[in-house]
């Protein structure tokens, strides 16, 4: 932008940014299907994955006075987010020095990486993990506490210490929960260290920079994850494809997917079938036409190693419908009769083949009584109404609210 009076620059920049948001719909909705839900969902999806921008390119994008933020929760979803992880982000830059201190927390598994790259670009092919600790590296303080060094090379008596690089751009932490109600998150604090940076004056290049970067998540961005959401809705129905990312990728360590297209009709139900591996972690969750958790505070839209029911043959049998089928493992898919259905292994002995079979939902009570189901777990009204009471207050201790 070339200089000119500070308001003349400030209105221009953003009127940049109104004409990103501007053409969001286009991007985003376009394949949608013409309805009524997704028309709403879609508005509220766009809101929410504006906020996240905002977060991730703007509020959390300062290398000197860094901050963990939450770029994914229940109210901000996108990226085909996990329903039992919190998602923390900071900025970091190549050469600086930072220490984390505080709480590790009891989730699952928490994991901290250094990442190349940014959500903003929609590479997700070219991002790197540079650097990543996790549950298993915890050394912790005599109270409990840790300390974490992220420094290009290891300083003095740093017990905990990642690596950076020439490339390093962002920190990225993720807390996994099996058991909502009773693991405890994370309380970290930031800070660079090796510098007395004065606390921070926003001025129009900086904030030039991260619109720009906000820009980029608005179009390019949006682009990758409205086309995988859109692909894999639009895809063929049931066929759950299992794949290990590398090593270098900025996926969880040591974890696996399954991933494809559910197709549940209102009038159907569709059985999933696996045998759970021996894991850390396991989950199934859905997830909407644009890649987002639905409302996972009120739906029974995910199970995990430790809220879903095993039959006694060692299976884990579940449904989705759209109406409550009245088994424990229900997936709920909020309205959606298209969508992604992901399912995640951690540190897995191995990675078992998912499968989906389509009834009648009028069926559902003879696959119960005589099929597949009849020795699954059932849950009545009042069950259902504590299992989301217990998924409520679990998500309100994630997020301290």
């Amino acid at each position: 932008m070339k200089p000119g009076p500070p308001i003349d620059r400030a209105s221009e920049l953003w009127q940049r940014f109104s004409a990103s948001v501007a053409a969001l719909p286009d991007i985003v909705m376009a394949g949608a299907p013409n309805d009524e839900l997704h028309a709403a969902e879609g508005i509220r999806y766009l809101m929410r994955y504006l906020s996240a921008g905002i977060a991730m390119c703007v509020e959390h994008d300062d290398v000197d006075h860094p901050e963990i933020g939450t770029l994914i929760e229940n109210r901000r979803s996108w990226g085909l987010d996990n329903p039992d992880t919190k998602y923390g982000f900071t900025r970091v830059t190549p050469g600086g020095c930072y220490r984390i201190s505080g709480s590790p927390g009891s989730a699952r598994h928490l994991e901290l990486q250094v990442n190349t790259g940014h959500f903003a670009d929609g590479d997700f092919t070219g991002w790197r993990a540079l650097s990543r600790w996790s549950t298993d590296d915890i050394v912790t303080e005599a109270d409990g506490s840790v300390v974490i060094e992220i420094a290009p090379e290891r300083p003095d008596g740093a017990t905990n210490w990642m690596a950076t690089g020439p490339d390093a751009s962002y920190l990225h932490v993720r807390e996994y929960f099996s058991d909502w109600a009773n693991e405890e998150p994370a309380c970290f604090v930031v800070e660079r260290v090796g510098e007395s940076p004065t606390a921070s004056q926003l001025d129009l290049d900086t904030l030039e920079r991260r619109m720009d970067l906000l820009d980029l998540w608005l179009d390019v961005g949006a682009r990758c994850w409205a086309e995988l959401g859109s692909g894999f809705a639009s895809g063929s129905a049931n066929d759950i494809t299992p794949f290990v990312p590398s090593l270098t990728a900025t996926g969880l360590g040591g974890q696996a997917y399954g991933m494809g297209t559910y197709v549940c009709g209102p009038d159907e139900a569709v059985i999933v079938e696996f045998t759970p591996p021996v894991a850390r972690y396991w989950s199934l969750s859905l997830a909407t036409w644009f890649w987002e958790s639905a409302d996972i505070a009120n739906r029974s839209c995910s199970i995990n190693d430790h809220t879903a029911t095993i039959d006694p043959d060692g299976h884990v049998r579940a449904v989705i419908s759209h109406g409550d089928p009245g088994c424990a493992n229900w997936l709920d898919p909020a309205g959606y009769v298209r969508g992604t259905l992901a399912v995640r292994y951690l540190l897995a002995n191995s990675v078992p083949t998912v499968s989906l079979r389509t009834i009648p939902f009028d069926a559902l009570n003879e696959e119960m009584t005589t099929g597949a189901l009849a020795g699954s777990a059932t849950l009545d009204s009042a069950g259902r109404a504590e299992q989301i009471r217990t998924r409520r207050v679990g998500l309100a201790k994630r997020y301290r609210r």
